[in-house]
């Protein structure tokens, strides 16, 4: 399964997120057709993309530099 980010556009008074078009060809449909949309599985795979605080990109940043120094301590082990 794929995760991609979409970005939400005003488009007058509508908001829109696009659609590859081989999404679109892997259920058989172009872009003039007409699709029926199950509001509560939608609500089910939309999430909201959330801001990080400081605290938050502060303790990610510790976890990857520990990750890191794991890597690179494994690699040694392994090398010799």
């Amino acid at each position: 399964m794929t995760i991609r980010k979409k970005k939400l556009r005003e488009i007058r008074h509508s908001v829109v997120a696009t659609l590859r078009r081989e999404l679109l060809e892997s259920i058989r449909t172009k872009k003039t057709d007409t699709v029926y949309v199950n509001k509560d599985k939608l609500k089910e795979i939309l999430v909201k993309k959330e801001e990080k605080d400081e605290h938050q990109k502060r303790l990610e940043m510790v976890m990857a530099k520990s990750v890191q120094k794991h890597d690179e301590l494994y690699k040694s082990l392994v090398t010799k």
